[in-house]
């Protein structure tokens, strides 16, 4: 005989359906919304959605790059491809020229007259956009046309001559100085507001090419000190190319506009970046340098006397001292009876 339950029926609880209107209250803004349930061929229909949209986006954005592709992949590939007009299998890919990176492509069926053409990259006012690219990546990482050439012929690729190189040069200077001079514009007139004119602090610091003392070409950039922006830059070098060759019948060239020692071009930077300051309608009046900075002895009566407020970095000197701590440690000297 089956033991009898102690207590009463336990009482089941209603889950709904799929059918049943679920009233849901939003807290943020006491409004209520009415959500059905969804079934599960919809949450899948509604998930795969959202994957293609996804795989789409994702697509777009990877359609903007570049891959390397073996030739016989391709001419493999083409000749199992149908073609278009006669529905035959078998076309032909043939390269009709190069240019530097990029190639023109004619595509052909050996059954019918079908013929189709077409670059190995995009091309913007005549000109491929690969070939600058690969021209500003090599500028980027310091190298140049020697070490492109090299890396293109270890990989099998062709690549610019030298002529076509120095063109793809110029277009980058052009476009890289006038894009610098619209940011350095924009952020001096963060600066200024609406002001004509305009007082701030600026941090000046100095690199080089190289490090030491030795280094044919500097630079010296002015940082502001509220928005740390670039507001202005002085770009200097003692050696010209051209000069050195004995190419110099034409003045159209950019020589080198500095005749000094390489550890003073922070000072003759400064200086010149100061010069620049009363055609932009801006004074500079707090000099933010570092702890070796000689440049403010250059500048700090550029206005008149001491108009020029000097800003110690108090960083540079914790670096400093901090390396010659450590140093002392390794020795582990012997200082008033005790090991440090």
């Amino acid at each position: 005989m089956a033991k009898s339950r102690s207590g009463g029926p336990k009482k089941r609880r209603f889950t709904g359906n799929r059918y049943i209107i679920r009233a849901t209250i939003n807290e943020n803004d006491e409004t209520s919304k009415l959500n059905s349930t969804e079934s599960a061929s919809a949450k899948k229909l509604e998930s795969s959605h959202t994957s293609l949209e996804i795989f789409s986006e994702r697509l777009f954005e990877t359609s903007k790059d570049n891959r390397i592709v073996s030739w016989t992949t391709l001419i493999s590939f083409f000749a199992t491809v149908c073609c278009p007009d006669c529905y035959s299998q078998g076309l032909e890919l043939i390269e009709d020229s190069v240019s530097g990176l990029c190639s023109h492509m004619n595509l052909k069926c050996k059954n019918c007259s079908f013929f189709k053409g077409f670059p190995t990259t995009e091309k913007m006012k005549g000109s491929c956009l690969i070939s600058s690219s690969i021209v500003l990546g090599l500028r980027i990482i310091g190298k140049g046309f020697s070490a492109g050439k090299k890396l293109c012929a270890f990989l099998g690729l062709p690549f610019l001559s030298k002529l076509a190189f120095r063109n793809q040069e110029r277009k980058l200077l052009k476009a890289t100085e006038r894009v610098a001079q619209e940011n350095i514009n924009a952020a001096l007139s963060e600066i200024k507001g609406s002001n004509s004119f305009t007082k701030c602090g600026i941090s000046i610091d100095g690199t080089w090419q190289r490090r030491g003392y030795s280094s044919l070409n500097g630079c010296v950039s002015a940082i502001s000190v509220d928005t740390g922006k670039i507001l202005d830059i002085e770009v200097m070098t003692q050696y010209c190319h051209i000069c050195a060759k004995g190419n110099c019948q034409s003045s159209k060239h950019v020589c080198s506009n500095y005749k000094c020692s390489s550890g003073n071009m922070e000072v003759v930077g400064a200086y010149r970046i100061f010069e620049r300051s009363n055609v932009r309608n801006v004074q500079y009046n707090e000099y933010y340098g570092d702890g070796d900075s000689k440049g403010y002895e250059s500048v700090k009566n550029f206005y008149g006397i001491n108009t020029v407020t000097k800003l110690e970095c108090i960083g540079h000197v914790q670096k400093r001292v901090g390396g010659r701590l450590r140093q002392l440690k390794k020795r582990r000297t012997v200082w008033e009876g005790k090991i440090i």
